[in-house]
């Protein structure tokens, strides 16, 4: 098997054929493509990457980092430390610590435990089953509360993630069924702030491969966390053996489902404007947000 750009040895084949510094170069140039297509990236733009230590913020963080002096903005990184032993623990932070050490990004870390006021020894699991959310959907309604008001308070003004295609698809087509097309209409390259407390998003990778970007990091010589992933997360459905599936019979599956999503359009609910919650002042469209009724639940003995 040969590079299709060189003709060398290829070390990668996903669609095409690459060798590793041939792949390196097409990775950054597509992802360079989508920012300038989509204009993620503005000079004097003040941007905080959100890392979990796994391959994809990773390589969200190493290619944006990259940019800095190119598109001349802020970057700084945010690692939520959600305390679940089985998804991350201090080699996590110790990993991403390291990582922005070596290439001069600020970094800042936020502890679900911290932020919920409990002691060091309670188990978060145990307290996500306190609401009627799944574990999964506790999670990331925190962490995304955090990372807005995290992000606002510190002077940023655009939040970057590291979704990819694979993401992007599985969102798609779990929201689809359960038509939830709210969610659908965010997923874009770029999410523009629906309200003034709330931060624009920048998803950079919207068109990489999941494999690809463990090749990118791999490549780059760009140490993960062990237990980076959510172990729920980790745990494969319907969805999964379906893509899969899909994967071994049209490989450009997941790539040109993203790209239709660029430019669809839907309409979403418009019946139900954000407000600011009457206890924590963030933006929801209650009158108390979910946050906030979590942490009432918590202190119901």
């Amino acid at each position: 098997m040969r590079c299709v750009a060189c003709k060398k040895e290829a070390k990668v084949k996903f669609i095409y054929a690459f060798c590793e510094s041939c792949f390196i170069r097409h990775y950054e140039k597509r992802v360079r493509k989508l920012i300038n297509k989509f204009k993620l990236i503005q000079r004097g733009d003040k941007i905080l990457v959100a890392v979990s230590g796994g391959k994809d913020s990773l390589s969200c963080a190493e290619i944006l980092a990259s940019l800095r002096s190119i598109y001349k903005f802020k970057l700084a990184v945010l690692h939520i430390d959600v305390g679940v032993s089985t998804c991350t623990d201090f080699r996590t932070e110790e990993v991403i610590r390291s990582f922005c050490k070596e290439r001069d990004i600020d970094f800042y870390i936020i502890r679900f435990k911290d932020f919920l006021g409990v002691d060091e020894s309670v188990d978060i699991k145990e307290l996500f089953k306190k609401t009627r959310r799944p574990i999964c959907s506790t999670c990331g309604m925190l962490k995304r509360y955090l990372l807005n008001k995290f992000a606002r308070e510190a002077g940023f003004n655009k939040i970057a993630t590291g979704h990819c295609a694979d993401d992007i698809t599985k969102f798609f087509f779990k929201n689809w069924f359960s038509q939830n097309f709210d969610w659908i209409a965010k997923f874009k390259p770029f999410t523009p702030s629906s309200h003034p407390k709330i931060i624009s998003r920048i998803r950079p990778l919207f068109e990489c491969l999941e494999m690809e970007n463990l090749a990118y990091v791999k490549f780059k010589n760009i140490t993960i966390a062990g237990y980076s992933q959510c172990s729920y997360f980790l745990k494969k459905d319907k969805w999964d053996r379906l893509l899969k599936f899909i994967d071994e019979k049209r490989p450009d599956f997941k790539l040109n489902i993203v790209r239709g999503l660029e430019y669809i359009k839907i309409e979403v609910d418009k019946d139900r404007p954000l407000r600011e919650c009457e206890i924590c002042g963030e933006p929801t469209d209650r009158q108390v947000c979910s946050v906030c009724t979590f942490k009432e639940r918590l202190s119901l003995k």
